[in-house]
């Protein structure tokens, strides 16, 4: 029990015991008041023998100390009633805090358990964590120890190594340039395969294969001063010569170019002068002229206007134009998109001669664009002059540039590759049974070739 709690129910033990004892004294005093145990007479019936101004004082002397004992008994009922209620108020109270306070100690308990076992987890799965962690650092130094091995070991091969491997790798590379050159005509793939070339033998510093790295610098220089086609120009310029044949207009309408072609459409802006510029009967006002001049300005636009009418009716029946071809005069729709159609695949041919370096089919194609544009298209339409000036521009440039080879290069080699194979085929000198003569490097050549 609290300290608190002691006190308190120590100073109501002894309240309790006071109040005993202030009982007790009334008791005794009472006793020494009417010592027989007789009641006392009532006041109201006096005896005859005796007067009843003798006995008035006795009585009211027994009834007022009756009365206050009653009084000190109802405050002593009431005391311990009180104090009764307060000691039961007092233990429930202190149930009611145990209570709570166990609960509190038994959730504590469960958090505290709970936290134990949350921490061991955490405990062992750090140390499962570390585990791992060793182990991935164990396999990460292996993998460091292998890797060091294997650059040392390619380190070993390619600067010290066989020269066996060097000459294969330079000769792949010179093949591949040598095939640039001779199938597509790539000057730019030929330098960097022979660059790299060039840039291995300087790693490798091998003094006998000094005279085969100056033979691929100077083929090196030979390509880099090489006058070269601009094959993605005449690509661009062959794109736009493609979309000029689809959409410019041929000498009759079709669906590509419905409108009018352009003799007509000028002679009908010319014939309508009024059309042209509106703003000129409205300069002055009708008002400030002479009423027979209005006459015969109304006369002279009403005459204009029928003969420029009558002469755009006429002109989209009657037209007079001047064609090379006059089947071209003749076509039908159908026929005028498939010319157009049948000129873009010969572009397309064309960008195919280009990139296959074939200068007979790049020359016929561009002149059948060239021909096709004079006698089939409108040539007074911009459209058509522009098709025609890039036509023109394609059919005079030169395809069949002669571009320098690598052969020096691949002579350079094949003499390399004889002198290695008569040194391997001496005998050695002093040996029982003869040296063993080295295999010839020209299956793995092949094999690093494909």
């Amino acid at each position: 029990m609290p300290t608190g709690r002691r006190r308190r129910f120590r100073g109501r033990f002894i309240d309790r015991h006071a109040a005993r004892n202030t009982i007790l004294s009334m008791t005794e005093k009472r006793t020494e008041i009417n010592p027989s145990g007789t009641p006392a007479p009532s006041d109201n019936k006096p005896t005859p023998d005796k007067k009843p101004a003798a006995t008035q004082p006795a009585g009211k002397a027994r009834g007022a100390a009756r009365t206050a004992m009653r009084v000190a008994l109802a405050v002593l009922v009431i005391v311990a009633i009180v104090l009764g209620a307060g000691l039961w108020y007092q233990q429930r109270t202190f149930k009611r805090f145990s209570a709570q306070l166990q609960s509190s100690v038994a959730d504590a308990s469960s958090i505290a358990s709970q936290a134990r076992e949350q921490a061991q987890q955490a405990v062992s799965l750090a140390q499962a964590q570390a585990q791992q962690v060793q182990a991935l650092q164990a396999s990460l130094d292996q993998s460091q120890a292998r890797y060091k091995d294997l650059e040392q070991a390619f380190q070993t091969l390619t600067d010290s190594g066989s020269e066996l491997t060097l000459i294969n790798d330079v000769e792949h590379l010179v093949t591949i340039a040598h095939q640039q050159l001779a199938l597509g005509g790539n000057v730019a793939n030929a330098i960097i395969a022979l660059e790299t070339a060039q840039a291995q033998l300087a790693r490798a510093n091998r003094p006998n294969l000094a005279s085969l790295q100056q033979t691929i610098n100077g083929d090196l220089d030979r390509l880099r001063m090489a006058a070269t086609t601009d094959v993605p120009m005449l690509s661009q310029h062959l794109d736009t010569l493609g979309g000029l044949i689809a959409s410019a207009p041929l000498l009759v309408p079709d669906a590509a170019a419905p409108g009018l072609p352009a003799p007509a459409a000028a002679a009908a802006q010319a014939g309508n002068p009024a059309a042209a510029s509106p703003a000129d009967t409205s300069d002055a006002s009708a008002a400030d002229r002479v009423w027979w001049r209005r006459a015969v300005d109304g006369a002279y636009t009403w005459s204009t206007e029928a003969w420029s009418a009558l002469r755009q009716d006429m002109g989209q029946f009657i037209s007079v134009r001047r064609a090379a071809d006059p089947a071209a005069l003749l076509m039908s729709p159908d026929q005028a998109a498939q010319l157009r159609q049948n000129l873009r695949l010969r572009v397309m041919t064309a960008q195919l001669a280009l990139l296959m370096r074939q200068p007979g089919v790049w020359k016929s194609e561009t002149q059948a664009l060239l021909q096709a544009l004079d006698t089939r298209y409108d040539g007074q339409a911009a459209q058509t002059r522009q098709a025609r000036k890039i036509a023109q521009s394609l059919a005079d440039t030169a395809i069949d540039v002669k571009l320098p080879t690598v052969d020096n290069s691949l002579q350079a080699l094949q003499t390399l590759r004889d002198e290695q194979a008569k040194q391997a085929a001496q005998p050695s000198q002093g040996a029982a049974d003869g040296a063993a003569v080295q295999p010839q490097p020209q299956p793995q050549s092949s094999r690093l070739q494909e």
